[in-house]
């Protein structure tokens, strides 16, 4: 699991400034905590993106080019077609 640069005791301390008992304010902190870390992408899940979206765009790249090979053997196809038929 990830960590962050985080001063759980100092963020106890100011939720106990603003009101709150040592019991609600560790609750929250915990709480908090728990979700910023659990939504904080590793070096690894980039990676892992990033090896993902390249397949994706090599997998791109080949369907454009096929599609532009098609268009342009249909397109060359035709020019013989109409050459004859004129």
């Amino acid at each position: 699991m990830a960590s962050l640069p985080f001063d759980t005791h100092k963020a106890v301390k100011e939720l106990q400034g603003a009101g709150f008992d040592e019991a609600q304010a560790e609750a929250v902190v915990a709480t908090v905590g728990r979700a910023v870390v659990g939504n904080v992408a590793t070096k690894e899940d980039i990676r892992e993106l990033r090896n993902e979206l390249k397949s994706d765009m090599q997998a791109m790249e080949l369907r454009i080019t096929l599609r532009t090979g098609g268009l342009i053997v249909a397109g060359v196809g035709l020019m013989v077609a109409l050459t004859k038929l004129l």
